[in-house]
């Protein structure tokens, strides 16, 4: 018999974790990087979830939006001709064109 609430092996890790107030000490725009002062939780390589605090009033010297990245490509503009009109078919009574 199995008692309950005994400790069992199970899945360990990757679970929400929220890291208040942590400071950004700057941010790198040419490769992509925001250099935070402090540790953050999770594993190497893995993805943040980065955003304002809710707790604490944004500094009023603060840059917003700090940065926004861009691609470096734009969408190629269509060159506008007009269409070829095909002539217009006349019908005959045999009902061949």
């Amino acid at each position: 018999r199995t008692f309950p609430g005994k400790k069992m092996a199970g899945h360990l890790g990757q679970e929400t974790v929220t890291q208040q107030n942590l400071t950004v000490f700057r941010v790198d725009v040419e490769r992509g990087l925001i250099l935070i002062k402090g540790a953050v939780p999770g594993h190497d390589g893995t993805f943040l979830k980065v955003r304002d605090a809710i707790k604490k009033a944004r500094p009023a010297d603060a840059p917003f939006p700090g940065a926004i990245k861009s691609n470096g490509k734009t969408a190629a503009q269509p060159a506008e001709t007009p269409a070829e009109q095909a002539p217009a078919v006349e019908a005959t009574e045999g009902g061949e064109a």
